[in-house]
């Protein structure tokens, strides 16, 4: 408990107010309680002395000595208060109740006067008891007198117990008042502490603080004007804090900016600036993520980048759909949900759930947009304009540096495609540039419905190529559907095509589903297209022109949502001249053509695919086979390889379950390939692999007409890997 508190001091004061006064009432009341009870023994001890004094008158006046003795022994006895007794006449003691000795001392307790009338004094023994010496008259003096020594014991005695009880009384009284002087305090000074404990809160800076306004008029007034006084307050110190936000958010916004155009020209990349970008922005906004979306020149190219990956995609529904939205996008602005897009894996961040979006536009020295920023909030959108209005400054200030970065890195990705052609594409091998052609086709036609034919010879993959146009088209997750147009008789191929219903034709016990059907939303592959009956390439045109059919002996008229994709190594054109193919049909199919080169062609591709192959089987068939003997390798280059990678691929693999080492020697490979080997005089007459590069590096020189660009893209290597084999081969000039 605070001495200093005001309760603590007004508890106190109350409690001490309240014991004194119970003090002074005791004291007051135990002083009369004395005197009367004091009274009280001196008038019992007169009465018993006037009766004594009575009886010793006879004795005394007889002379009967021994019998007043007995009778003072006697009211001893009897009276356990009466401490002594004697008689003395004319100074001479005649009997005592004494048993040690008489005290002479006591013969002049009194004075003369009092030996004539009854008198009363209190004396002290020599061991501090008190007694009340009585002093009564025999026979009006003339018989001696008679004095009696009474004991203060019991008077002491009764004191004390008086002191218990008030003791006891005040007590009560004492913790009683001090109970209800704390309800009555606490009862009031309530108000007031509340409103202690406010000021206190308020002063350690909890501006909310206020008190209830019940209680008296002083307090209630009180209450009042501090809540008001905190309310102005609060009010005052809110427009402080939100000057010194708004100051401080100016400031680095401000700072922002002016580090932007400082340090964003020193970026090279186009990752760098989109990650320094939107890491800048956090310090004008607070957002969850954040995206650029840019248009490369050509606008055939989107490019995602957020603060971590950079992704692109070339597919027509994407960048269509971006487009739009870009025309729909003029001005900073908060969109609650961006419009739906098409499937598409480098945007699937932007939409993993529905929350509201703020779109910033990216414009050029164009007045049109070639990008924007998308800003993802958390549930609703709190951006305010203003910071959608610097964010917006400060990408049209980054505009040329974006449009620059962005020439940089889809030029820097066209010559990484040119120096470093990719080995392996959708299980198709090879580095050879018609190859690497092929595999850029699929990539730029993969994403449309355009029919596509593709031709080669068998064994080149027609199939592998049919297969990855799917794989990376929009249809990727609906079916894949293989139709060999060989391998059906002309009388059974249309039912295969486009099913029958039952009962169309004997033995039609049910309905049957045809390819189309089956594939449907999916890509459907006519293998060997060139073997279609003349009766279903009408059919065949009438589903290209129109994406619909019947079924055999049905009259429904049925949707075909597929994409066709056929192949042949048959050369349609003269098919097509010698009148066994239907013009208008090949004209259908030939949309897209995809030129499937020959095995002998790319003789570069050769020893990339037979590793490839010997990788592949010596997995399947857990065999410990390591490589390929050089005779091996040089045979493989000079076999002219009519089965082409078909052929390549079972070769291998005959040689992987025929080698009893790890390395696979000439006698492991087919008997038609091994007796193709030279004799060791005929060795010298092989030319080496240096001469080979030469010849190659030669022919392509001619070719390109001398430009070493041409020359370098034609041999699938960069311009400086030429010039190195150039200056290997002594060829400079």
């Amino acid at each position: 408990m605070a001495w200093n508190r005001l309760s603590t001091k007004l508890l106190a004061g109350a409690i001490g107010l309240v014991v004194l006064s119970a003090l002074a009432v005791a004291s007051l009341a135990t002083s009369r309680y004395s005197q009367s009870l004091m009274q009280s023994l001196r008038d019992q001890s007169f009465l018993l002395g006037h009766s004594l004094a009575a009886e010793a008158a006879d004795l005394i006046l007889t002379n009967d000595i021994v019998a007043l003795q007995k009778m003072i022994a006697h009211q001893k006895a009897i009276h356990p208060d009466l401490a002594y007794l004697f008689v003395v006449k004319d100074g001479r003691v005649l009997a005592h109740s004494f048993d040690g000795g008489f005290p002479t001392n006591l013969l002049h307790v009194h004075g003369p006067e009092e030996r004539q009338a009854i008198g009363a004094q209190e004396v002290v023994s020599e061991a501090g008891q008190r007694f009340l010496d009585i002093a009564v008259p025999i026979f009006e003096g003339r018989a001696g007198s008679l004095r009696l020594g009474f004991t203060e014991k019991a008077y002491e005695r009764q004191m004390r117990r008086l002191w218990i009880e008030i003791g006891a009384m005040t007590g009560i009284i004492v913790l009683m008042a001090i109970g209800a002087i704390s309800f009555v305090v606490k009862k009031l000074l309530a108000p007031l502490g509340r409103l202690t404990h406010a000021v206190e809160r308020a002063s350690q800076g909890e501006l909310t603080v206020r008190v209830d306004e019940g209680g008296d008029a002083e307090v209630t007034v009180l209450a009042r004007s501090f809540n008001r006084m905190m309310e102005r307050l609060h009010e005052h110190t809110c427009r402080l804090e939100k000057q010194a936000e708004d100051l401080s958010l100016a400031q680095q916004q401000t700072k922002t900016f002016c580090e932007i155009v400082q340090n964003i020209g020193a970026l090279h990349s186009l990752q760098d600036i989109g990650a320094f970008l939107i890491s800048r922005f956090r310090d004008v906004l607070h957002f969850q993520k954040a995206v650029l979306l840019l248009f490369d020149d050509a606008r055939e190219t989107l490019i995602v980048l957020d603060e971590k990956t950079l992704k692109t995609t070339g597919n027509p529904k994407t960048l269509g759909w971006f487009a739009h939205l870009l025309n729909t996008v003029k001005t900073p602005a908060v969109r609650p949900v961006l419009p739906p897009s098409p499937d598409e894996p480098a945007l699937e961040a932007l939409w993993t759930d529905r929350v509201s979006s703020a779109l910033v536009p990216i414009c050029g020295e164009a007045p049109s947009a070639f990008g924007t920023l998308i800003i993802r909030c958390d549930g609703r959108c709190q951006c305010p304009s203003d910071a959608l209005e610097l964010i917006g400054a400060m990408l049209h200030e980054a505009s040329r540096v974006l449009q620059r970065a962005v020439v940089h890195e889809m030029e820097m990705r066209s010559m990484q495609r040119l120096s470093n052609p990719r080995a392996s594409f959708f299980g198709m091998v090879g580095r050879d540039p018609a190859m690497q052609s092929v595999f850029r086709l699929i990539e730029n036609v993969a994403a449309s419905d355009a029919t596509v034919l593709i031709q080669g010879e068998s064994g080149t993959g027609k199939e592998l190529v049919a297969h990855a146009i799917h794989q990376l088209s929009p249809r990727s997750a609906h079916p894949f559907v293989v139709i060999n147009c060989a391998a059906y008789p002309s009388t059974l191929i249309e039912t295969e095509l486009f099913g029958h219903e039952k009962g169309a034709f004997t033995g039609a016990d049910r309905t049957r589903q045809g390819r189309f059907e089956q594939a449907q939303g999916g890509t459907v592959f006519l293998d060997e297209v060139g073997e279609i009956p003349a009766s279903a390439q009408v059919k065949l045109l009438r589903v290209l022109q129109t994406h619909e059919f019947e079924r055999l002996g049905g009259e429904k008229t049925l949707a075909a949502d597929v994409r066709v994709v056929a192949a042949t190594h048959r050369t349609l054109l003269d098919e097509v001249k010698n009148g066994r193919f239907r013009e208008d049909l090949f004209y259908r199919l030939n949309v897209i053509p995809v030129f499937l080169p020959p095995l002998r062609r790319r003789p570069m591709d050769i020893p990339l695919l037979a590793h490839h192959f010997l990788q592949k089987f010596r997995t399947l068939h857990k065999k410990d086979v390591k490589d390929f003997h050089r005779e091996v390798l040089r045979l493989f280059l000079s076999h002219d390889w009519p089965g082409n990678v078909r052929e390549l691929e079972n070769t291998v693999e005959h040689a992987v379950l025929l080698s009893k080492n790890d390395i696979i020697q000439v006698w492991d490979l087919p008997s038609t390939l091994a007796k193709r080997a030279p004799l060791p005089e005929e060795k010298e007459k092989l030319p080496t692999m240096e001469e080979r590069e030469r010849k190659a590096i030669l022919e392509a020189l001619e070719a390109a007409q001398g430009n070493k660009k041409k020359a370098a893209q034609k041999l699938g290597i960069s311009r400086s890997a030429l010039y190195n084999k150039l200056r290997k081969h002594g060829l400079e000039t």
